[in-house]
């Protein structure tokens, strides 16, 4: 059986309710799983997860590394734009990317290390 968002959400609370900080997008996962997975087996992916918690308004940080630029946004999956600024001599440099849609924002050269999930 697929969950819905709103059984998704209201999982996730639950579990924020017990733990106000979770550490890593794995652990939420397994919690989330958990709690949904009361009777019968539902199918939910980390991804799903994180993207309901997002348009719900849970506070999510996210610590990131060195590594491929990344040209979507994780959380809504629209195209990630430049964010630029102008050197001392007046020539524009992008020095990160931004998402239109839910202001998520990761510097340039950088890509998510780990999601940290807080009440």
């Amino acid at each position: 059986m697929r969950a819905t968002d709103s059984e998704i959400f209201e999982a996730i609370k639950s579990v924020l309710k017990k733990d106000t900080t979770i550490h890593s997008q794995k652990e939420l996962f397994e919690k989330v799983k958990k709690t949904l997975s009361g009777k019968e087996e539902v199918q939910v992916s980390a991804e799903r997860i994180r993207r309901v918690a997002k348009k719900n308004g849970i506070r999510i940080q996210v610590h990131s590394r060195k590594g491929k630029e990344i040209k979507i946004c994780p959380f809504c999956g629209k195209e990630l734009q430049d964010i630029t600024s102008k050197d001392l001599f007046g020539k524009s440099t992008v020095i990160g990317k931004l998402c239109k849609n839910c202001k998520f924002e990761i510097g340039i050269g950088r890509s998510p290390a780990r999601y940290v999930f807080r009440k």
